[in-house]
């Protein structure tokens, strides 16, 4: 058992004023007083045999790439798989008041489990022996947490085994960025203004019922520990889609909404949903999309007219993302006053809180009508044509600061600030992963290319000259060398898909290879040993 720290000794020996008020949760949360993690009487250190896991411990991995690199492009989805993996999300409210209760001490439960195995990892690194824990040792400590914490393991096994796999997710990634040689970031605490999430990795510990039963008729999810949580109409429909496909509900999510627990969300992932082959409208098309900032999507295929400057551009598409923009503009400008409201209030005062609320409410508005833009703009593109090219995009280095160190300090920090609010606001990743996600329920062979996007505003889509003065203004193409006019999003859109028809042509020409598709590793029960049969009195 690790020794607490020396600040906390020394309150021990003053007194601590959170032990005399009996406020001092001393198995493994923060003390009140001097704020020093108590964790290892609930998960003692112990050196013994690992524990038996059962199930999947890797769920679906992402398949490699085919391709020839950056340089000739990538193949991320071609079209072949038969079932693919879904999750649909939906918005719950408590039924009753002790639901609520439950929900937020099962949060808070899962959320000192996680900090007690983070702490357990910190003092066997501390260890002059370096000791070594991982994932598994961890699972097999729970069993210890009989007759000392039996509040926690009411709740289920599967709650506490997944906020420990967040803990080795979280040293995961630390170490690769280490490794990487990117800014580290070593897993921190979790308080609870900090932890929002409950998982379920495995059906154990609840179940879903879209049928309902004689004793309850309706629709429900049944969490243990927390009892029956009924569903909606809208999300029973949204839910047997994916059941009628043949999915089977394994995992679940629960999510708090706001600070109250008055509002949560629950994302049900479903596996070995069948595609649901929709047949193309032109087939064998290919279509270049172009993403950016003033014009969120530009898309050109060989039905484009090169004379008109929005030929390529769907009217339905530019339309939409106009009405998109405008609508979004009133909502940020709301967002900025209310901002400049509560610049003016005492922090975490009530009229703080309130403004606070107010403006997380209109930020989730202004998310949820950017996601539903993108998932209505992807499934046409999917709907239209066959194969679909986009750009390679580096976003972490797009969005990258100017600022510099105080050696070297960057240059025109305010306009990158700028450019990295306005390409935060577009969100290019949102409808590249809604595109793919059609593409890949579709089905029929559909296929998506990632492209290198070196240069693909600045060539000329007619003669193929690469240069910087092409771009006259923002919108505008005018190449010196041919005298083509074009709509600068346009043209790009035309060499996305010229470099697209190149990789699929070599794709082609080397037998069309499909994706790698490993299969998860699973860890089998331990076979037990055949017992002698008991004889009979």
């Amino acid at each position: 058992m690790a020794d607490p720290s020396k600040r906390h000794k020394r309150r021990q020996r003053r007194g601590c004023r959170s032990r005399r008020s009996g406020r001092c949760c001393a198995c493994c949360a923060r003390c009140a007083c001097c704020s020093t993690w108590l964790l290892t009487s609930m998960i003692p250190v112990l050196s013994g045999s690992r524990g038996t896991v059962i199930g999947m411990i890797s769920s679906r991995v992402r398949a490699p790439r085919y391709g020839m690199g950056r340089a000739g492009g990538k193949l991320i989805v071609d079209g072949r798989d038969d079932t693919v993996f879904r999750k649909a999300e939906i918005a719950f409210k408590p039924a009753t008041r002790a639901q609520k209760r439950s929900l937020l001490e099962l949060l808070d439960a899962t959320r000192e489990i996680y900090n007690a195995a983070l702490q357990e990892r910190r003092d066997a690194y501390r260890h002059p022996s370096r000791t070594r824990i991982d994932l598994f040792q961890q699972f097999g400590h729970i069993t210890h947490l009989r007759g000392v914490r039996d509040d926690v393991l009411a709740w289920g096994i599967q709650p506490l085994r997944w906020a420990m796999r967040r803990v080795d997710e979280a040293f995961t990634a630390f170490f690769r960025r280490v490794n990487a040689g990117e800014t580290p970031g070593y897993p921190r605490f979790k308080g609870q203004g900090r932890w929002r999430t409950i998982g379920y990795d495995e059906t154990t510990g609840w179940k879903l019922n879209l049928e309902g039963t004689k004793k309850r008729p309706r629709p429900h999810l049944y969490v243990q520990g927390v009892g029956v949580i009924p569903l909606s109409k809208p999300a029973v429909r949204q839910l047997r889609r994916y059941a009628e496909r043949g999915g089977v509900a394994t995992t679940l999510t629960l999510t708090r909404a706001n600070r109250e627990g008055c509002s949560w969300r629950a994302s049900i992932g479903f596996r070995d949903v069948a595609v649901e082959q929709l047949p193309v409208a032109q087939p064998g098309s290919v279509v270049g999309i172009d993403r950016g900032v003033a014009v969120l999507v530009a898309t050109a295929s060989e039905s484009a007219a090169p004379e008109s400057m929005q030929g390529a551009v769907s009217s339905g598409l530019m339309h939409h993302a106009g009405e998109l923009v405008a609508r979004l503009a009133g909502i940020r400008a709301e967002i900025i006053a209310l901002q400049q409201d509560r610049s003016g209030t005492k922090k975490y005062g009530r009229r703080w809180r309130q403004l606070s609320r107010r403006i997380a409410r209109l930020h989730r508005r202004v998310s949820n009508i950017e996601e539903n833009w993108a998932r209505h703009t992807a499934k046409t593109l999917v709907a239209e044509h066959e194969v679909i090219v986009l750009e390679d995009l580096n976003l972490q280095g797009m969005t990258k600061s100017a600022k510099g160190t105080t050696e070297e300090p960057g240059k025109n920090v305010a306009a990158k600030s700028g450019l990295n609010r306005a390409l935060a606001q577009a969100a290019p990743a949102r409808v590249a992963r809604w595109v793919t996600v059609r593409a890949e329920s579709a089905g029929l062979g559909r296929r998506i290319w990632l492209v290198n996007p070196a240069h693909t505003s600045q060539q000329c889509s007619a003669c193929a000259v690469i240069d910087a003065t092409n771009r006259i203004t923002r919108d505008t193409f005018y190449c010196g060398a041919c005298g083509l006019y074009e709509h600068a999003d346009i043209n790009a859109a035309r060499n996305i898909r010229a470099r697209g028809l190149a990789a699929e042509r070599a794709w082609q020409e080397a037998g069309r290879p499909g994706l790698v598709r490993p299969k998860p590793r699973l860890r089998r029960r331990k076979e037990q040993p055949p017992q002698a049969p008991s004889q009979a009195a």
